[in-house]
């Protein structure tokens, strides 16, 4: 069941056009040359329907969005094209010939954007209630202030939020909280078409789609139209009716949800397609696109993309292929495609279904868990990581001040040489403070952490510098872990100095061009004296791991490694890692919200919930066949093309607070098989098959009952 079988379908009329783009061309006017971003782009949004939009980052998808809004700023140009909205009432509008004036009254009311980062589309020093208030105040000044404040109370409702919190600020508010602020905004003037800019890409897959399912619901109710911007396409293959896949600026391939997702025609999508782990059927390796998208600046001669395509042929790098009605049996009027395969100059071919299940073996299925592990390189007893909560924030509460946030709670795992343990969960769970504390960048609280045997004690004196060298960090985001003012050089030849690897310059500069080797970014003279601004994300990141390698470490520890990679990025950094892993022995921390790239990636699962584990086990047991109610939450929520194979959940309610934690089962407020046991006890650790395990009262062992059905 999808998003949209979650709600009745919209009632909105289907065949009416509300926004057209028409032949819609942009460039960036640098000072030395023009860089095309988006050629020639053509769609219609009907009343009442979702279009999505995919690619890799750098195919042009934000550029169009900010296009249609007039929101460009230079050096972005629109050199061609339309873009014209039609109203219920009157006259078509043509948007790119709207004086600012005008533009000022058609954004908000007929046309809203709801932007990548709520974080920074928020004014961090005005409370919600004062945003949302000076949107009503500006478009609707005739209207009082208690009609505002009315209006205010009624958005925040509308999209799940107490009214309680109206007088927060945006750092006051979890990320999912603002992101439906932002929708709040959007929808304050009760817009016709709606633009959703990558909305849900820094969320955990639990809030994603609380998101979109309130997305979904208020599109039925209130009969919007949606423009929906992604590099997840598994995401839109949910939420859209029609999708458009974009690669180097133009649209490459055009259809329906279902024909995207069951035909694919272009080996683009094809590829995208493959680039993305699923919960269901066997494990595989996915082989994702090779390569890179193409500089703006040197863009290929003909097809864009033939120099990543696997069905490149003769002509490809002469003939820039137009859009075409697919030529296939079976297709629809409405499938185009851009490719030479169908154009007459090559024997059309049938790309098939997305998902070719074949004997292929996952990256995850290489270690044989029947064998004995080995001791553990690392030891985690009983951790504990409590952080002091501001006097300020405790009046605020209501809590007295010496409260603290039971961020970490009494965790254990041990890590083995060459094999990959995911630690998964919700944002706020304790996942990532776990992997800090690992690092020795928090001070734990309590419990003990053990490195080959030896309990590193203070921070100090030669055990401590052992264990720095031996566990490695890697961070989630590395524009941010990677100085700016720095060149790749610089950042590899740091650990080497610090720990005495390398000492004369030529050794420092062939363990440089090593490092950048092991994490195939060849040849290195083309990196090394880059800035971290001149690297793509996923660049960024293998610097960021190579940077960790740079010490010989034992121990690996991945926060999130991956989440702010498209899909297709995402996939060969995990692939890399996961050799890494294997070949040197090393032993993989991989924390991650998403359970579907667990069970790709890694050989055992930990599932974390308000700072306690829950279950864990073989990846493929916990991701397929979860045993916590919570497990089955997160693997609910993760996006599932496959429409009949999954029962979509919505959580109830948000993560409870670790300042003063609910008593028993942390998950029970939230838990739809709720006994009364577990508002009062903690439950015990049951051992299941496999090796398997869960705490959970639904696998009480004291009273003889059956293991419920997963």
């Amino acid at each position: 069941m999808t998003l949209q079988d979650e709600v009745a379908t919209p009632t909105a009329n289907l065949n009416e056009v509300v926004l057209e783009i028409t032949n819609l061309d942009v460039d960036y006017e640098l000072s030395s040359e023009s860089l095309p971003a988006v050629r020639d782009v053509s769609f219609q949004l009907r009343r009442g329907q979702v279009v999505g939009i995919a690619g890799e980052s750098g195919s042009g998808k934000s550029t169009l969005a900010y296009a249609v809004t007039r929101l460009l700023r230079s050096p972005g140009v629109i050199t061609g094209g339309a873009v014209t909205y039609h109203p219920r009432e009157g006259a078509p509008v043509d948007v790119l010939a709207m004086s600012p004036d005008e533009l000022r009254d058609f954004r908000w009311d007929e046309l809203a954007i709801v932007f990548q980062s709520a974080m920074n589309a928020l004014n961090p020093v005005l409370r919600l209630r004062t945003q949302i208030l000076d949107v009503l105040a500006a478009h609707r000044p005739d209207s009082s202030r208690l009609e505002r404040e009315g209006r205010m109370r009624e958005l925040l409702s509308l999209v799940g939020i107490s009214v309680d919190r109206a007088g927060a600020y945006p750092h006051e508010l979890s990320g999912g909280m603002r992101q439906r602020a932002m929708i709040a905004i959007a929808l304050a003037l009760e817009p016709e078409v709606i633009i959703l800019d990558e909305p849900t890409t820094a969320l955990d897959v639990v809030m994603q789609r609380q998101i979109l399912a309130k997305l979904m619901e208020l599109r039925d109710r209130l009969g919007f139209s949606i423009i929906f911007i992604t590099h997840d396409l598994s995401l839109l293959l949910e939420v859209a009716d029609e999708i458009a896949v974009m690669y180097a600026g133009r649209i490459i391939e055009r259809g329906s949800s279902n024909e995207i997702y069951r035909t694919p025609r272009h080996p683009y999508s094809y590829g995208l397609l493959n680039s993305f782990p699923l919960l269901h059927g066997p494990r595989q390796m996915l082989t994702g696109i090779v390569g890179f998208p193409p500089d703006l600046r040197q863009l290929p001669e003909g097809c864009p993309f033939h120099p990543r395509c696997a069905h490149v042929h003769e002509g490809c790098d002469l003939h820039r292929p137009e859009l075409i009605v697919s030529p296939v049996v079976g297709d629809s009027p409405n499938h185009v495609v851009a490719c030479s395969l169908y154009d007459g100059r090559a024997i059309p071919v049938q790309l098939g279904s997305a998902r070719v299940h074949d004997e292929l073996t996952s990256v995850a299925a290489s270690v044989d868990l029947s064998e004995p592990p080995g001791d553990a390189v690392l030891k985690v007893t009983e951790l504990q990581k409590f952080f002091p909560v501001h006097q300020q924030v405790a009046r605020r509460v209501r809590r007295a001040p010496n409260r603290v946030v039971r961020a970490v709670d009494g965790v254990s795992l041990e890590l083995f040489a060459g094999r990959v343990t995911a630690l998964v969960g919700e944002s706020g769970s304790g996942k990532s403070t776990i992997g800090r504390v690992l690092a020795y960048l928090y001070r734990a609280t309590g419990g003990t952490i053990t490195l080959d045997g030896a309990t590193v004690r203070a921070r100090r004196g030669r055990r401590f510098r052992n264990y720095v060298r031996k566990v490695q960090i890697v961070l989630q985001d590395p524009f941010s872990s990677l100085n700016p003012l720095h060149t790749v050089g610089y950042h590899l030849s740091r650990p080497l100095k610090i720990h005495g690897l390398a000492h004369s310059s030529s050794e420092i500069d062939e363990r440089i061009a090593q490092l950048l080797a092991d994490v195939h970014l060849s040849p290195p003279d083309q990196f090394v004296h880059k800035y971290p601004h001149e690297l793509s994300g996923g660049q960024r990141q293998r610097i960021a791991l190579a940077r960790a390698l740079a010490t010989r470490p034992s121990v690996i520890l991945a926060d999130e490694p991956v989440s702010m990679l498209d899909v297709s990025t995402r996939l060969g950094v995990l692939n890399l890692m996961r050799g890494l892993a294997t070949e040197r022995q090393l032993a993989l921390l991989y924390i991650t919200h998403d359970i579907a790239s667990a069970r790709y990636f890694a050989d055992t699962t930990l599932v974390m919930y308000a700072g306690r584990l829950i279950e864990g086990g073989p990846s493929e047991t916990v991701a397929l066949h979860p045993a916590h109610p919570y497990t089955q939450l997160l693997r609910d929520s993760a996006p599932n093309p496959e429409k009949e194979s999954i029962v979509t959940r919505v959580a109830i309610g948000d993560p409870p607070s670790l300042i003063d934690p609910p008593a028993g089962c942390r998950f029970h407020p939230r838990c739809p098989q709720v006994m009364d046991v577990c508002r009062t006890e903690v439950p015990p650790r049951v051992d299941l098959a496999d090796g398997q395990w869960t705490t959970c009262w639904l696998y009480d062992p004291r009273d003889g009952s059956e293991v419920p059905d997963r």
